[in-house]
């Protein structure tokens, strides 16, 4: 059992690094305006999808064949949870690359750069939640979790200048809107990252919890 979780645990942590480079590239397209490297995020999610589906089958392999209990069990599900998560974390990655636009106007330019403030803040909160996935570590977890208060809050700012600007310019209606659209993908992925940081506190400890509700 032991020797096919750690194996498990790689695949987990290929899946996440897919995951991390997939949003990285889309944060990077989304800087520099790279229509090519965005394109390659979009194209890659099928191969984040495939690895879900490979590492959900070899869960459910160990579940029938192995027949696990206590901290075991615990383990697989955690898994199988933070894979959904990890799936969605890279479908809002692709949600943010197929986002670039030339055409938002200045106001638009004015506030990208507080996306990519709220998505370099979202990216470490994925990279930390990995680390204590592989590592079993329920306190850099809880750590990792609480961070997305400060994505709440990133987001709700930039959310409402974003309506001010579409309320008072009429330029400013299709900046806001795109602007608004970014940052609720990111804010989404920060709270997809709050549940596998739970799960990985329920894998160690048993103990059912929820961060930032």
């Amino acid at each position: 059992m032991a020797k096919r979780l750690e194996s498990l645990y790689d695949g987990m942590l290929r899946m996440g690094s897919l995951v991390e480079e997939a949003l990285r590239k889309a944060l990077i397209a989304l800087s520099n305006w790279d229509e090519d490297l965005a394109a390659e995020v979009v194209k890659e999610d099928a191969r984040i999808d495939a690895t879900q589906i490979e590492l959900e089958d070899e869960c459910t392999d160990l579940i029938a064949t192995m027949q696990p209990v206590g901290s075991d069990l615990r383990e697989i599900v955690c898994c199988i949870k933070t894979l959904t998560d990890l799936e969605r974390i890279g479908d809002h990655a692709r949600h943010v690359a197929r986002s670039l636009t030339k055409a938002a106007g200045p106001h638009y330019s004015t506030m990208l750069p507080r996306v990519r403030r709220l998505g370099n803040k979202v990216l470490a909160m994925v990279h930390d939640s990995l680390t204590a996935l592989v590592d079993r570590d329920a306190e850099k977890a809880r750590e990792v979790a609480h961070r997305d208060t400060e994505v709440d809050e990133m987001h709700r700012a930039l959310t409402e200048d974003a309506l001010t600007v579409m309320k008072t310019e009429a330029q400013g209606i299709e900046a806001g809107q795109q602007i608004i659209l970014l940052s609720r993908y990111l804010e989404r992925i920060g709270d997809h990252v709050t549940n596998i940081c739970e799960w990985i506190v329920y894998a160690r400890s048993g103990t059912h919890v929820e961060f930032d509700r």
